[in-house]
């Protein structure tokens, strides 16, 4: 055992030693430091920055700021990925020390939007839905005011199944329903409407138009259901995706190396 020692000691490792850190494009000095307990050399850990920001004007501005700390004039090396969620900046794709992450924070208009699209509503969950949606919709008074008959309906047995209209007027349904008097009425419903919402926080200014229609069924047991169906919502999320990357290109043209991507 003595001898083992001994041999131990004069053959003395050095306790720090020079080696390469490889990236994905180069190569760096680093630095080893040798473990008694795991027998072997590992590099000693260098610092990481790592952020998350909920807006894309904070995502540009550590974007832009960071480069500028790292003396990158043209964002080589650096890439930007914007997907559906929101995103990630890699300030440094050689050795990945450096990052933000982009969690998009939408509107309340925007989210109630997403939670209720092509779903069947009941009459007091599509009332609530509209007063949610209240600062967003167009001709609100007037379209509120002409829903509220449903109100009555809902207290009430449909006669027959809501029948749809097309005239030179208005378009929508016609509902014949009981009384709980015991006699009949019918009413007109409005089947459609129109949404200007903005879709992220950070940037209110900037709307979308996004068409509404309502379907009125019988659910089988003489209430009245409404399908809050918003068919063109995919494309319009695309678009807003895309405008934003176009917002984000333009705030930082000045690195014209600076990868761009969007990812669905």
């Amino acid at each position: 055992m003595l001898k083992e020692l001994f041999e131990r000691l004069d053959k003395k490792r050095d306790i720090q030693i020079d080696s390469t850190d490889y990236g994905v494009y180069s190569e760096r000095p680093q630095k080893m430091i040798y473990s008694d307990c795991k027998r072997e050399y590992a590099p000693i850990e260098r610092y990481s920055r790592k952020l998350e920001v909920s807006s894309v004007n904070s995502f540009i501005d550590f974007i832009s700021e960071e480069l500028k700390r790292l003396n990158n004039e043209t964002g080589n090396k650096t890439t930007v990925t914007i997907n559906t969620n929101g995103g990630y900046f890699s300030a440094d794709d050689d050795f990945k020390q450096i990052g933000c992450n982009y969690k998009r924070s939408l509107t309340n208009g925007w989210e109630t939007l997403q939670r209720v699209a092509n779903q069947k509503l009941s009459h007091e969950q599509l009332l609530t839905v509209l007063q949610q949606l209240r600062p967003y919709i167009i001709g609100f008074e007037e379209l509120y005011a002409q829903l509220l008959d449903i109100r009555t309906i809902g207290r009430s047995e449909m006669v027959s199944n809501p029948v749809f209209i097309n005239s030179e007027a208005q378009t929508g349904y016609k509902i014949k329903f009981k009384l709980q008097s015991g006699g009949e009425d019918e009413t007109e419903l409005p089947n459609k409407f129109t949404l200007r919402l903005p879709y992220a926080k950070g940037r209110l200014d900037v709307n979308y138009y996004v068409p509404i229609e309502l379907m009125f069924l019988n659910n089988g047991s003489g209430r009245i259901e409404i399908l809050f169906q918003c068919a063109e919502l995919e494309q319009i999320e695309e678009k807003a995706l895309n405008d934003e990357v176009e917002f984000l290109k333009g705030k930082l043209e000045q690195f014209k190396d600076l990868l761009v991507l969007l990812n669905y």
